[in-house]
């Protein structure tokens, strides 16, 4: 049986095969920390992890003082690249690097189809690290 981490760095890989434009994934936790990722260690792992841990501050912010409600994506556009952020739950959030020349809609629609297979493997690490000292 594999453990937790290999489904999830599984389901990861997975997405980066079938979607060519995917340059890099990765499963951040709220205090910018890679869960998983696409990446080996570096410091493109790294900036991506923090950036991602980052962008969760800001959304809850952006959703408490301007009334946003639910926040399902933050999408950055760049000439050589996009980066998605997709919050996966209060504690995980799912960046993704992508080239630049891809389609958002289409982009969107694979990271959210994996943040739905992602979330019933995340409850089984959650409580793990909630009783982490």
């Amino acid at each position: 049986m594999s453990s937790p981490a290999a489904v999830l760095k599984d389901r990861l890989l997975s997405l980066s095969v079938r979607v060519g434009e995917i340059r890099a994934l990765s499963l951040v936790d709220a205090d910018g920390l890679p869960l998983v990722s696409t990446l080996g260690p570096g410091q493109l792992d790294e900036a991506l992890a923090a950036f991602g841990g980052g962008i969760l501050r800001q959304l809850e912010r952006a959703q408490r003082d301007f009334q946003m409600g639910p926040m399902y994506q933050v999408h950055l556009v760049g000439r050589d690249r996009q980066l998605f952020i997709t919050p996966v739950n209060g504690d995980f959030t799912l960046a993704a690097l992508v080239e630049s020349h891809a389609t958002p809609a289409t982009i969107t629609m694979h990271l959210l189809a994996l943040v739905r297979d992602l979330l019933p493997h995340l409850a089984s690490i959650e409580p793990l690290r909630e009783s982490a000292p």
